[in-house]
């Protein structure tokens, strides 16, 4: 497979972080630019979906090959019959991280933007475990959970694999091959828990959501985010406008969270002033909700 993008990175539409020297020298890692995730711009071309973070050579030939990008339900019309029968992987709340075995590079593990991050060397520490046959032929995707690196949903630390994906083909393997993956060759990597309900029937959760594929073709159908996990993100991720509608427009940043929210809204208006609210680190806030939480 080739992901040849040149013209979209002639747009502005795509970025393209080239390696000229090193251990990566040659490879790129492609990314659709941050205006088309703004202005939503997905419309304009269908290979902006595969920019989040492929790698390529410099004949444009597919060597990592992430997730293709999935739409929130409700995002950009995606809908899915209430009655249609899904599979639901559990979302687990980390950062993503790419693996693929190749012969010229050996392993190589990525992130959505680089080969050579503090990120991308934290997953390598989660992911190394392995053989070489392991990885070959598919780009294995993983999510990091770490405790350095702590999230709005508490995970247990470790490499989860959550998707393999074919580099020849781009066809997304099933979750009953992840499982077998994992439990074969037990590298002590993990599992998100999964099931197969109608699309009415996804129950409730307060991790971070679902991913929702269809149970008869495997295909991606959308993401579904969590009430609790939205609330909890609201609270926490609080720049200067959101912390002014929590202290002065309380009732309509209210309507946006879960009921189970309300009085953690509250509790905050009673224990805090807007700018010392504001003045909370992320992880703070996170620390706060959480520890009102136990205490309840």
């Amino acid at each position: 497979m080739k992901l040849n993008v040149q013209d979209l990175i002639d747009q502005g539409l795509v970025t393209k972080k080239t390696y000229k020297e090193g251990k990566y020298k040659g490879l790129s890692v492609l990314k659709y630019h941050r205006k088309v995730f703004y202005n939503n711009l997905w419309h304009l071309d269908d290979r902006l979906l595969e920019c989040r973070g492929t790698v390529v050579d410099e004949a444009w030939n597919i060597i990592v090959l992430p997730f293709k990008k999935v739409f929130n339900l409700n995002e950009n019309g995606t809908t899915v019959d209430p009655e249609r029968e899904v599979i639901i992987p559990e979302k687990i709340n980390g950062f993503m991280a790419a693996a693929t075995m190749t012969e010229k590079y050996g392993l190589i593990v990525s992130t959505t933007g680089t080969l050579d991050s503090d990120y991308a060397t934290l997953a390598r520490k989660w992911i190394e475990k392995v053989d070489a046959d392991f990885f070959k032929g598919n780009t294995y995707l993983f999510e990091i959970c770490d405790k350095s690196d702590p999230h709005i949903v508490e995970e247990e630390e470790g490499a989860y694999l959550i998707g393999i994906r074919n580099t020849e083909n781009g066809n997304l393997l099933s979750e009953e091959a992840c499982d077998t993956a994992v439990g074969v060759n037990m590298y002590g990597y993990k599992r998100p828990s999964w099931e197969v309900v109608k699309f009415k029937d996804i129950p409730e959760t307060k991790k971070e959501g679902f991913m929702v594929r269809c149970a008869d073709t495997q295909e991606v159908l959308c993401k579904l985010k969590s009430p609790h996990y939205l609330s909890k993100k609201a609270l926490q991720r609080c720049g200067k406008s959101k912390a002014k509608r929590i202290f002065k427009d309380t009732k309509s940043f209210r309507e946006q969270l879960d009921e189970e929210f309300y009085e953690v809204l509250d509790k905050i208006i009673d224990t805090f002033t807007e700018e010392e609210y504001l003045n909370l680190t992320e992880q703070q806030r996170r620390k706060w909700i959480e520890e009102y939480f136990e205490n309840e």
